[in-house]
């Protein structure tokens, strides 16, 4: 007979399973090539990060179940290479550094010069 410590750890990862392919459903009906072009550059770095980080995910998994130490395995490198983008991601929806708007702002007087520059050359 089964330990039941074992069966209710059994139970909820098929239950946490189940509510994974539930959430998926849509995105895993349809080829990703079909979904992609449908979504804005952000949507669409967002799922691409969300799939390399699954799957990576799913990998660490893998090798703990097997008794592989997977902190000492380059999918480590590769979770954390993942996280940094994702990171990025979270940044670029929020606008961006200050730094970064800084230098997307638009300099008034320089562009007014241009313009008169460009103005009286005619």
């Amino acid at each position: 007979m089964a330990d039941p410590k074992i069966s209710k750890h059994v139970d909820q990862l098929a239950s946490a399973v189940d509510q994974i392919q539930t959430a998926l459903g849509p995105i895993l009906s349809q080829p990703l090539s079909d979904i992609l072009p449908k979504l804005t550059p952000i949507q669409r770095c967002e799922l691409e990060a969300l799939v390399a980080y699954a799957i990576n995910t799913l990998y660490w998994v893998y090798l703990k179940v097997n008794g592989v130490p997977p902190k000492e395995h380059p999918v480590m490198d590769e979770l954390q290479r993942v996280q940094r983008y994702i990171e990025k991601i979270n940044r670029a929806k929020k606008g961006g550094s200050k730094q970064e708007s800084r230098a997307m702002r638009v300099d008034a007087d320089a562009a007014g010069r241009f313009i008169q520059n460009a103005m009286s050359k005619k």
